[in-house]
């Protein structure tokens, strides 16, 4: 980050029929692309698989991770990222120019490092679990003195995988983390023992930011299983969290749609766990809940196209549809006609999405009712 306070990349106005390049793979960056396509763009997609589920949006089709693959994207008039963990940020700079890249790089140094996420937000005054850097084995014993146990320790670099972090939780961990750590840096940071997990989507233009009903996320095995909207919390705790949204935006030099997720404890304590630019899944929800969608968002406001006041109305939950989940779904879309179905090309996960709108205490009975969902009861 340059640390620029209020300072962003501003989008020209991009017409219809041009290209847009979308780096990133998955439902996310498939839903970007269809999006794309349903207002008039053609659309290139670069992913680092060739069965990647994403590509069946795209007009090109691109696969790698070298200045090759990226500088195939040249023709794009604007390019953005579904997701940060695989960009390169470097290379983006050195091939395109500031007009193809309305949200920046600088936001990617942050988000790609967790080490430096962390001190982002510490420079903002805001509240993140104790954390500390470990670059040796040695360092496990001072960092762990500071953070305490119980702690996890994660590789710094985001996007390698769950697999890859080690739950500390007595010295016996200390000494096993030593034998297994390899020539990377970690971050060592406290762990919560179950916490709920907020999270607020935002749009950031020229114009100004808008900021989405706080919801609560539920993951089961590192996957999303249901987000709740808005999440059942105190009017204090989301004043907070718009209070941090309007902070951090304040310091991003970034266009486009953003999200931030928290952990909130009983005892009251929120802390930030993560920022992340471009849609994130829980961001599906607000199709439930407005008249629009988080990729058409994200699209208008990196094409220079005016963001509307986006009216919020009603509660909804979001559901995604995991393989295993297939038969008893079909048995809920046949007796279930309010619910908004939404299904991904074959080779998806998850393989869709249902939201299903209303009043949250009426639909949070009826999803339990039927046995196909896992929700947890908070």
């Amino acid at each position: 980050m340059d640390g620029k306070k209020g300072e962003f990349m501003m989008a020209g106005f991009v017409e219809p029929g041009a290209t847009i390049g979308i780096i990133g793979g998955g439902v996310g960056a498939y839903q970007l692309a269809r999006a794309a396509k349903n207002i008039g763009m053609r659309v290139a997609v670069l992913t680092t698989r060739a069965d990647d589920v994403a590509l069946q949006g795209a007009d090109i089709r691109i696969v790698g991770t070298d200045r090759a693959a990226y500088e195939r994207l040249a023709v794009c008039s604007v390019v953005t990222f579904s997701d940060e963990k695989i960009v390169d940020a470097d290379l983006l700079a050195n091939i395109f120019t500031d007009q193809q890249l309305p949200s920046g790089t600088d936001v990617l140094s942050m988000t790609q490092d967790r080490y430096l996420e962390k001190v982002f937000m510490e420079d903002l005054n805001l509240n993140v679990l104790p954390y500390g850097q470990v670059i040796t084995a040695e360092d496990i014993d001072k960092v762990v003195a500071t953070v305490g146990f119980p702690s996890v320790l994660k590789p710094i670099q985001k996007g390698i995988g769950a697999d890859q972090q080690l739950l500390l939780a007595s010295d016996v961990d200390v000494w096993r983390a030593r034998g297994l750590l390899q020539k990377r840096p970690y971050i060592l940071e406290a762990w919560l023992d179950n916490p709920r997990e907020l999270a607020v989507t935002c749009v950031k233009t020229e114009a100004g930011l808008q900021v989405f009903p706080v919801v609560e996320n539920q993951h089961e095995r590192h996957e999303l299983t249901a987000t709740v909207a808005p999440a059942q919390v105190d009017g204090d705790v989301v004043m907070e969290i718009l209070r941090i949204a309007e902070k951090i935006s304040a310091r991003l030099n970034y266009t486009g749609v953003f999200a931030i997720e928290f952990f909130y404890t009983d005892a009251g304590g929120l802390y930030i766990k993560r920022l992340s630019p471009g849609p994130r899944p829980g961001g599906d929800v607000l199709r439930g809940m407005t008249n629009t969608t988080q990729y058409n968002l994200h699209l208008r406001a990196i094409l220079g196209w005016p963001i509307p006041n986006v009216k919020v109305n009603g509660e909804a939950v979001l559901l995604p549809i995991r393989q295993q989940q297939q038969g008893a779904i079909n048995t809920q879309i046949q007796i279930k006609p309010d619910w908004r179905w939404q299904f991904f090309p074959a080779g998806s996960n998850p393989v869709g999405e249902v939201i299903v709108p209303g009043p949250l205490k009426t639909t949070i009975p009826a999803i339990a009712a039927t046995d196909a969902f896992n929700m947890q009861s908070k």
